[in-house]
């Protein structure tokens, strides 16, 4: 990617390609491991974060625009206290900083993820979806000790020139 360029970058899902909004497309390198190995110290990165971090809403009305990648299980500590490692669907996406960088963000409450899903199999929202998501904060419920988190899903709709 050029240098001071802004563009979302986009990761599809199963492949090694980063697409860009204007559709210029490049791909992750990859190196033979058994040859003479390239000098990394004048390499380029590419403005994208593939570490995730997990978000945590901290107070209600909480505001991220993301787009959406998947819905996929992350190993996460379990909440029974138990110190048991279990799999948590999760629903992942990508935010992009003010400084151009974008950066994968993972959520795995319930009802968020059943949410997307349901729309995935409907059709409404897909890998890149663009979304404003906003965190509703604590509701009662039957299960879950009788509290889950509540949250505002709206499509955004992308003004391209």
């Amino acid at each position: 990617m050029e240098t001071g360029k802004t563009d979302m970058a986009v990761i599809r899902p199963r492949t090694t390609e980063i697409a860009s909004t204007d559709n210029n497309v490049f791909e992750t390198q990859k190196i033979d491991l058994n040859g003479k190995l390239p000098d990394l110290q004048n390499a380029n990165e590419m403005p994208i974060d593939l570490c995730g971090n997990y978000w945590t809403p901290e107070k209600e009305g909480e505001v991220k625009r993301l787009y959406f990648v998947e819905i996929k299980p992350q190993k996460v500590l379990s909440s029974s206290g138990t110190g048991e490692i279990i799999d948590l669907d999760c629903a992942v996406f990508l935010e992009q900083r003010p400084d151009g960088t974008v950066q994968t963000i993972t959520n795995g409450s319930r009802r968020l993820v059943g949410v997307l899903e349901s729309y995935m199999l409907q059709g409404v929202i897909g890998h890149g979806t663009p979304l404003q998501i906003t965190y509703m904060g604590k509701r009662k419920n039957k299960s879950n000790n009788f509290s889950s988190d509540s949250w505002s899903i709206k499509p955004l709709i992308i003004k391209i020139a």
